[in-house]
């Protein structure tokens, strides 16, 4: 998955959402993507875990496999440079935004807004099974009571941004 590195001691820039002001659900998203992306943009240097951030979540293992399943879609097939920031930024990534987003749809049974974003990152051959990874995940988020509301959630800003 292509990325954009980040300098975790940059300020926020005017307007971005702080990383500190997400629901606990929406930072468990972004956590646990960041954590996934976390080896691809850092290889050789410790990372977080990405499956532990599931356990301690209290998100079940088929959560997991569906992110797991939705990121390795869109890390083998994205059609451009994503916008995910390393574990420690202090705001929100573009992209991560988008992701967040994607998730509160699923949760709302909004599947267009979902396949907007997925759109936006895949070839259409890859929206199937990257969205059926995402649905699962959604689900068993919010069975674990993480729930998304998009009035709660960063603007997702257009593609193409970045911000470092």
């Amino acid at each position: 998955m292509p990325t954009e590195p980040c300098n975790a001691n940059h300020p926020l820039n005017p307007g971005e959402a702080a990383i500190d002001d997400l629901t606990p659900g929406a930072l468990f998203v972004v956590a646990a993507l960041r954590a996934w992306v976390a080896p691809l943009m850092y290889p050789g240097e410790a990372h977080p875990d990405w499956r532990e951030i599931f356990r301690q979540g209290g998100v079940r293992s088929t959560g997991a496999v569906g992110f797991d399943m939705v990121m390795s879609v869109v890390a083998g097939q994205a059609q451009r440079l994503l916008e995910v920031r390393c574990c420690h930024c202090p705001g929100v990534g573009a992209d991560e935004a988008l992701m967040l987003h994607m998730i509160a749809a699923l949760q709302a049974d909004d599947m267009q807004g979902a396949i907007a974003v997925l759109a936006d990152w895949l070839p259409q051959s890859a929206l199937a099974p990257a969205l059926c990874g995402a649905r699962r995940f959604a689900a068993e988020i919010s069975a674990a009571g993480l729930h998304l509301r998009l009035a709660a959630l960063p603007t997702a800003r257009p593609a193409g941004v970045a911000l470092h």
